[in-house]
């Protein structure tokens, strides 16, 4: 390793299990957690470019250590938790886990001049962390060790997010606090602490079957109210080595807010939050629904609260914003958000599985690339009681800050709130992509739901009221757009979803009045043995990336001759039908019905 130009010396670390009669012989697998599943899935969208995941921190050591005493911290802390010394195992054996029984690592010694210690420690942490771990063959922990003078100063670390979580940064804290020159706070680490390993035990168990089921079904009440997308909007063209960028917010005003928010409604301030952000972009995109996946760490349990692992799942959260105001908005986030943690432990698979059929059946493919995280630092500073009053909150919005910077090379975020709540202090990160979110709008958004909640503690707030508090305006939509049930839909793109999946050239889209109401129906011209089923699922598949289109509910081929194109809906609605259906279910007969007297659908 170079790190920082400065050339280095390494250490050897070897290791082997503390108590090996606990572990499996080295050959056996372990499964893969529900919480790993989640995020192989992840790594997977990603073409395994997963640098941008990996988690790098440093800890500041106590004068007077050795580089033994430090190396032998590490070894003991591998040797006693198995999750440190665990490789991945890929298909056809896997997707599963080994716990290693020995093994080694290759430590490197930086050393820097006095006084740029902690500097060092941040650039040899991005060091550790900017290339993928091959898990096959690497443990998911990396260390260095920066001496400065040639006396160890800073132990810096980066964690593949495969193995460990967030969390884990603060339980290494706790473990290695004896070498530490600012141990941590907060309650000790009992002496016996379970192994990860023990939790896909318990998943395959039959009580976590049933917590899991439970789950899936809960989560697939949320998909099925869900919008398509947050941001109904085409992409535009960025430059590729700036497209992700990273927003933070330091506002005291917003943790003022939030706090007194989440006293008055009794929910949590995380909830407030959410509701805030939920409020804000459904304004912005005209939805009377809103959606951010929660990122859950699931450790409630006593089980669970101490182990070294990877426990973070993401859940899907809609809250209704139709006939509400702000409070009504947080009370619901309030419920969601306690479901989402109650519930933030299930199988992957089963919910993706669960997820594609009720795409299928809506027609559309979920955008779920926006996310909430809510943290409460293990430092908070005390925050002021009671709610305060307008003149408190509008000199505390003076002093927010913000400030942009680089994000990760690739993402399949388009946004993603990190809030870090430090008591007296909330300070919100967003990681976004700027062919999307443009850093001016992103910016935009955080004022305005700083300024949201900061108006809601005095007063309540209708949603159409949003613009007048935070200077936003709905998103401006000209001809060819309209709203359905899933979301935003773009009329040219619909049309030409269902040319590419059906390979007809003629074919246009509109929404069309029904009994049962508006329906987004697509006309398209022969032949009569075009499968509607089929060609459904052909649009649904190709739907992915997209946040302008949507599967039409309806299908209808006519005997059309190719002048027929332009001439809108009436037009198509004189010509004889060959075929319609939603092509939803192939068992039933109107999926791909002919019509011998040419009645169309909507008028039956």
């Amino acid at each position: 390793m170079n790190a920082a130009g400065l050339t280095t010396a390494t250490r050897r670390v070897t290791f082997a299990a503390a108590d090996p009669a606990r572990l499996p012989a080295e050959a056996s697998t372990v499964p893969l957690t529900w919480a790993q599943q989640h995020m192989l899935l992840l790594m997977e969208s990603l073409g395994w470019q997963t640098e941008g995941l990996n988690i790098g921190f440093s800890f500041a050591l106590r004068l007077g250590l050795s580089e033994d005493d430090v190396l032998g911290a590490v070894r003991d802390l591998v040797q006693r938790f198995g999750l440190l010394r665990t490789v991945y195992v890929p298909a056809p054996e896997g997707p599963a886990q080994r716990v290693l029984t020995s093994g080694e690592l290759v430590v490197p010694i930086v050393a820097t001049e006095q006084g740029g210690g902690a500097a060092q420690a941040a650039r040899v942490c991005d060091e550790l962390a900017k290339a993928p771990f091959d898990l096959r063959e690497e443990c998911p922990i990396r260390l260095a060790v920066v001496t400065v003078g040639g006396q160890p100063r800073h132990l810096a670390f980066a964690v593949s997010h495969l193995m460990l979580d967030h969390t884990c940064r603060a339980l290494l804290e706790q473990h290695l606090k004896h070498l530490l020159a600012r141990p941590p706070a907060g309650p000790a680490i009992p002496a016996t602490v379970g192994e990860y390993a023990d939790e896909a035990a318990w998943e395959t168990s039959d009580a976590g079957r049933k917590h899991g089921e439970r789950a899936v079904t809960h989560h697939e009440l949320s998909f099925r109210a869900m919008p398509q997308t947050m941001l109904p909007r085409q992409a535009a063209e960025v430059p590729a080595d700036s497209r992700y960028q990273y927003l933070t917010f330091d506002s005291t005003a917003l943790a003022m807010a939030v706090s007194a928010l989440a006293v008055r409604h009794n929910v949590s301030p995380s909830a407030v939050l959410y509701a805030g952000l939920c409020a804000v972009t459904g304004f912005v995109n005209s939805l009377d629904r809103s959606y951010l996946q929660l990122t859950v760490g699931n450790r409630t349990s006593a089980q669970t609260r101490f182990v070294l692992g990877m426990y973070t799942e993401d859940v899907p959260v809609v809250v209704d914003l139709a006939d509400a105001g702000m409070a009504e908005v947080i009370a619901r986030s309030g419920r969601a958000v306690v479901q989402a943690a109650r519930l933030g432990r299930y199988p992957p698979l089963d919910l993706q599985a669960r997820r594609r059929a009720i795409e299928s059946e809506r027609g559309l493919a979920f955008d779920l690339s926006c996310w909430l995280n809510y943290r409460t630092m293990p430092i908070r500073r005390v925050r002021p009681s009671g709610t305060p009053d307008p003149q408190q909150l509008s000199n505390a919005a003076e002093r927010t800050r913000w400030r942009w910077s680089a994000g990760p090379h690739a993402s399949t975020s388009t946004y993603f709130v990190f809030a870090d709540d430090a008591g007296d202090m909330l300070r919100v990160q967003v990681q976004f992509d700027s062919a999307l979110l443009p850093p001016d709008e992103a910016l935009a958004w955080l004022r305005g739901v700083e300024r949201l909640l900061c108006a809601a503690t005095a007063q309540e707030i209708g949603m159409r009221e949003i613009g007048w508090y935070t200077d936003l305006t709905p998103d401006a939509r000209g001809d060819g757009w309209c709203l359905t049930d899933g979301s935003w839909a773009y009329l040219p793109a619909v049309a030409e979803l269902v040319r590419g999946a059906s390979g007809v050239r003629n074919a246009e889209a509109f929404m069309v009045p029904g009994p049962h109401g508006d329906r987004l129906t697509a006309y398209l011209s022969g032949p009569a043995s075009l499968d509607i089923v089929s060609l459904h699922d052909r649009c649904v598949a190709a739907l992915p990336g997209s946040r302008i289109a949507l599967a039409p509910h309806q299908y209808v081929i006519c005997a059309a001759p190719s002048s027929v194109g332009g001439t809108g809906s009436d037009g198509w609605r004189r010509l004889p039908v060959l075929a319609a259906g939603t092509g939803r279910d192939p068992h039933d007969p109107s999926t791909s019905s002919r019509s011998a007297s040419g009645v169309h659908p909507e008028q039956r």
